[in-house]
């Protein structure tokens, strides 16, 4: 077959093997960044769809606007400010998860050969879809707090990018939080130079500690957000958003027509049927709590046993934990033995776009119970040790 010749360069999927890998019963998987499925609020959702059924069965399976169900368009409008004023609906488009948000924006901006500026280390995810359209990456050096401002304003002197990709709360991998003066540094930089921020943020909810920072799409122009119901309320829903300007939209509105005409029409509907019962806020509370539980039994059992052999960033939210090992060159070379003590981990090259060899690992806490990652965690100590 004549495929397109980026794809002569695209192997099979470390994402693809570890799933593959994950179906052995035996497997304890911190691969992923699956919440936990016996959290997901099952009934009320059930509801939700039921009502729906009953009272728009017809016109909720009949086909819809590309820029999303108006209904959830207006609500997660009203969740964000903008330039002191709540958000419009013609400045909210909903996607088919947030990571079909990233790709429409690569369709949107990205002619081959253009640039896109990342953090030091970088979502999976962005990487593939930027790739797709064939985007050059250079990553902007980073310390705990994400992003240098410095380090951005010199790259800018010699390089005009298409955008500026960065996750500011519990960064995936590293976890790290973006504090509030240091958004406004970055703003700054990016607005001397009309510099497009796009600020993707699945976890912000998910906080264990501190106080909740405003987003860069609510302190600035020139911002593109990617919002996500995936980690909140189930990730099998698909259902995403992008708030930006109106032109931004209005572009990507004609982009995803030529994808997949609308997301999903029910399920929009029903998602908004759970939201408008305000169910949202106590779920997430609970998602707290039992998320942090299991954030300081995988701290906890690094200390127990692996001690001196990892260093690592402990989150204050989200999903994952991002530790450096001790004595390694590439933690992919590791990985073949840890599914021979049915342990899984991201060896952390994966999430360079420049190709560079790492000696760090992501680990996900979110959906194993403290039981198994402690037993998780020694499997790990024994693989190492061997």
């Amino acid at each position: 077959m004549k495929y397109a010749n980026w794809m002569k360069n695209v192997g099979e999927g470390f994402i693809g093997e570890m799933l593959r890998a994950a179906q052995n019963p035996e497997m304890i998987s911190f691969a992923g960044g699956l919440p936990a499925l016996e959290l997901f609020p099952t009934h009320e959702l059930q509801d939700a769809f039921q009502k729906v059924f009953e009272e728009q069965g017809s016109s909720a399976l009949q086909y819809s606007q590309t820029a999303g169900y108006p209904k959830l368009r207006e609500w997660l409008a009203s969740q964000h400010q903008r330039n002191e004023r709540l958000a419009r609906i013609q400045e909210v488009i909903i996607t088919t998860g947030s990571q079909q948000g990233l790709s429409l924006l690569a369709q949107t901006f990205l002619d081959p050969g253009d640039t896109v500026f990342v953090e030091t280390p970088t979502y999976l995810g962005a990487i593939q879809a930027f790739e797709g359209f064939r985007a050059n990456f250079q990553m902007i050096p980073c310390d705990v707090e994400g992003i240098i401002p410095s380090e951005l304003e010199r790259a800018l002197q010699h390089t005009t990018p298409k955008f500026l990709y960065l996750i500011p709360n519990y960064q995936n991998p590293t976890g790290k939080v973006m504090g509030l003066e240091r958004r406004k540094e970055l703003l700054k930089v990016a607005q001397k130079y009309d510099l497009l921020l796009v600020e993707d943020n699945p976890y912000g909810e998910l906080r264990y500690e501190g106080e909740s920072i405003p987003h860069l799409v609510e302190l600035g122009e020139h911002v593109v957000y990617l919002g996500t119901f995936s980690k909140v309320l189930a990730p099998g829903l698909r259902v995403g958003y992008v708030l930006a300007d109106e032109d931004i939209i209005m572009h990507l509105e004609q982009t995803k027509e030529g994808v997949d005409l609308h997301s999903n029409n029910l399920t929009q509907r029903a998602v908004y049927q759970y939201l408008k019962q305000d169910l949202l806020p106590d779920h997430i509370q609970k998602l707290r709590q039992v998320y942090d539980v299991r954030r300081k039994a995988m701290v906890e059992a690094i200390h127990t046993y692996l001690g001196e052999q990892i260093e690592m960033v402990v989150p204050s939210g989200g999903l994952f934990l991002w530790g450096k090992l001790s004595g390694v060159q590439d933690s992919f070379d590791y990985v073949e033995d840890m599914i021979k003590q049915n342990v899984l981990y991201v060896p952390g090259a994966l999430f360079y776009a420049d190709g560079r060899v790492s000696n760090e690992m992501r680990l996900n806490y979110s959906c194993s119970t403290p039981e198994v990652i402690e037993e998780g965690i020694k499997r790990l100590a024994k693989g190492l040790r061997k």
